[in-house]
């Protein structure tokens, strides 16, 4: 019966476009801990990621009033408003801890931030992926497959993050440095779960309707 019925392939268009202001704001936050030391490279990626996460809020109140205005969506109304709600949250925590990062002036970075940036690099090539199964027909054993990627990424930034704060009170004397990098570790980590969320919906709706 889904296969017959009218798809409004608007959604997976928006979400794709929700999902590449996600991707973005990722590669300037892997640029901003790569310059290290370069602060004006590091702000024109901040001023990036600023505008990356207001793109993808509008993007999501586009998805939102869509979603009331439309009849036959391709998948639950909830399912997608969810998945729109969970990409978004990516490029807003990434755009808060640029805000942190800047505000307290912690460049030039350490390597310890790019542990945790290669990490949602690599989820956020999986989830593009995964959007990209949306277009078609949808293909249950690959996004199982990149939903397994994600889950494992978002396992291994489990690891980091308790390894980068046994390191931090071990090496940092300063406690105000102490408290702002077990914050921002703690930020990063979150992103890496948005990202197994945002799969975890993707397998609903392939479960649903596959």
């Amino acid at each position: 019966m889904f296969n017959l019925l009218p798809r409004e392939e608007k959604f997976i268009k928006m979400l794709k476009e929700l999902e590449a202001h996600a991707n973005q704001s990722c590669r300037l936050l892997k640029t901003m801990v790569e310059r290290r030391d370069d602060e004006a490279a590091i702000r024109d990626a901040a001023e990036g990621i600023r505008k990356s996460k207001r793109e993808a809020k509008k993007s999501l109140e586009i998805i939102t009033q869509e979603i009331c205005r439309t009849l036959i969506t391709p998948f639950d109304r909830e399912d997608i408003q969810q998945f729109a709600v969970v990409l978004y949250h990516i490029p807003k925590l990434i755009d808060k801890i640029t805000v942190r990062l800047l505000t307290h002036g912690m460049y030039p970075f350490n390597g310890d931030f790019n542990q945790f940036v290669a990490i949602i690099e690599r989820q956020a090539e999986a989830m593009s992926a995964v959007l990209q199964e949306f277009s078609g027909k949808l293909n249950t054993k690959t996004v199982n497959a990149k939903a397994a990627i994600l889950h494992e990424l978002e396992d291994q930034g489990d690891v980091v993050l308790g390894q980068l704060i046994a390191s931090s009170f071990h090496d940092i004397a300063d406690i105000r440095e102490l408290i702002l990098r077990k914050d921002i570790y703690e930020m990063l980590e979150d992103v890496t779960d948005q990202y197994r969320d945002a799969a975890n919906v993707a397998l609903q709706i392939i479960l649903k309707h596959s």
